[in-house]
């Protein structure tokens, strides 16, 4: 099986503009408990890996070093009151490492990936939705660990009164017919998810996506 061609169930959660961040770590540490048990069942093929994207005030990229799926590595890139003067951009983790799957050449078990959407070119200006959450599972990873990923999003749709919750199902990615893959799922939070519009000055309604999602609770 070619890496790309892995099938994933695939979840999307917008959160409201006045939701908690998600890298807060009152909220961050919580919502990691809920994975844990997908992640240590990922972690037969090799350790999960995180990395953040994060600037202080000046601007200038901030370093953690190796993030693991611990609270020791949760602890070093989530906010408190004392560090919430950093500005968090963006977050992966991978479920085993993006190292270990590149080696294998198998996409990953399990897949997160979290924007914060103030900083997408978006500062000051009104929001829909004020972060962009996408989850994937290996859907060979079975229907009960799919069943727990989507238990411990719902809960969080709500705690984030997320403006849209949403699923799907797809590939890691397409064949490129110059060789390779294209249209990742790792790709899909920042670029890949919406038409050309800008979602946050039109419904978000199907034609504000680039693909099909069928909404979730809401």
């Amino acid at each position: 099986m070619a890496f790309f061609s892995r099938d994933y169930e695939v979840f999307l959660l917008l959160a409201a503009p006045a939701a908690a961040p998600l890298w807060d770590a009152a909220q961050w540490m919580p919502f990691a408990a809920s994975l844990d048990g997908l992640m240590a069942q990922a972690s037969a093929r090799g350790k999960p890996g995180v990395r953040s994207h994060q600037y202080n005030p000046k601007g200038k990229p901030i370093s953690f070093g190796r993030l693991d799926w611990d609270d020791k590595s949760h602890a070093k890139w989530t906010h408190t009151p004392e560090t919430r003067d950093a500005r968090f951009m963006s977050l992966e983790a991978w479920a085993p490492t993006w190292t270990i799957c590149e080696k294998g050449d198998q996409a990953p078990d399990v897949f997160l990936a979290l924007a914060n959407e103030s900083l997408l070119g978006r500062a000051d200006k009104p929001l829909q939705f004020g972060q962009r959450l996408v989850c994937a599972i290996a859907t060979d990873m079975g229907p009960e660990a799919a069943a727990a990923l989507r238990h411990a999003l719902t809960q969080l749709a709500a705690q984030q009164d997320a403006v849209v919750f949403a699923h799907t199902q797809r590939q890691w990615g397409s064949a490129s017919p110059y060789g390779g893959f294209t249209d990742a799922i790792q790709d899909m939070l920042i670029g890949g998810l919406f038409q050309q519009d800008d979602p946050h000055a039109q419904p978000l309604d199907a034609a504000t996506f680039r693909e099909p999602w069928t909404r979730l609770g809401n």
